[in-house]
C-alpha cells in the first residue's frame, strides 16, 4: 500500500507520525471549515472525513491513496472553543477553563483508496484547569503560545503549567491519538500486521 498522506498542516500531528515512525507525506487538505449546531464532537466527526474528500475532490489523483483527516475541537459546555484571534479572546477562554474541566475531542478518519471505504473514530479526553490568578494568565499571555492554538494553549508546551489534571490520552489533547490510530492503521493496512514495519504485529 502507498504511504499515508496526512491532510494536515498541524505540526504535532507530523511530530507524533515522526515520533513513531510512521511514513507519511503531508499534503494539506483545501476544507473551509464550516460550523454548525452540532455537539462538538460530532462536527469534528464530520470535518475529519469532509478534509478528506475536499482533498480528492481538488487532487482526483488521490482517490487511491490512504489519507488520514483529523479535526480537534475543545468542548466547554458543549460549545466549541476555537482559536483566539487576539489577546482579549485568549484572556476570556483562559479565565472561562480557570478551575473548572472541558473536553478535547479528536475525530480521526482514515481513507483506505484501495478498498473505496472510509474507517471513523472519536476519542475524547478531560481536562480540568488549576485556578489561575490574573498575573499568571498575563505571563502566560505574554509567552504568545496562545497564538493559533485551539483554547488559547499548548498542553505540549508552557501550557503545561495550567493543568491540574487529566482523564484520557494525552496525545488526543495534542492531536492525535497515537494507539486509537495505530489501530486504524492496522485494520487497513496488513504491514502494520505483519511485522514488516518497525513494531510488532498490532
Amino acid at each position: 500500500m502507498n504511504e499515508l498522506i496526512l491532510a494536515s498542516n498541524s505540526p504535532r500531528r507530523r511530530e507524533i507520525l515522526s515520533r513513531f515512525e510512521i511514513p507519511f507525506s503531508v499534503i494539506t487538505s483545501p476544507l473551509e471549515e464550516v460550523f454548525n449546531g452540532d455537539p462538538p464532537a460530532v462536527q469534528a466527526a464530520r470535518l475529519s472525513r469532509e478534509k478528506i474528500e475536499a482533498l480528492i475532490k481538488a487532487r482526483p489523483g488521490l482517490s487511491s491513496r490512504l489519507i488520514l483527516g483529523a479535526d480537534t475541537c475543545i468542548d466547554l459546555d458543549g460549545k466549541i472553543i476555537g482559536k483566539p484571534a487576539n489577546p482579549d479572546e485568549a484572556r476570556s477562554i483562559l479565565q472561562a477553563f480557570s478551575g473548572r474541566t472541558h473536553l478535547v475531542v479528536t475525530a480521526l478518519t482514515l481513507y483506505n483508496g484501495e478498498k473505496g471505504i472510509y474507517t471513523g473514530r472519536t476519542d475524547t479526553a478531560q481536562v480540568k484547569f488549576t485556578d489561575l490568578s490574573e498575573d499568571f494568565i498575563d505571563w502566560y499571555l505574554s509567552t504568545d503560545e496562545w497564538k493559533g492554538a485551539a483554547g488559547g494553549y499548548r498542553i505540549q508546551e508552557k501550557g503545561a503549567l495550567l493543568i491540574d489534571s487529566i482523564i484520557g490520552d494525552f496525545y488526543t489533547i495534542m492531536g492525535l491519538p497515537i494507539r486509537l490510530f495505530y489501530g486504524m492503521l492496522a485494520s487497513q493496512d496488513s504491514r502494520y500486521n505483519t511485522g514488516k514495519t518497525n513494531f510488532p504485529p498490532f
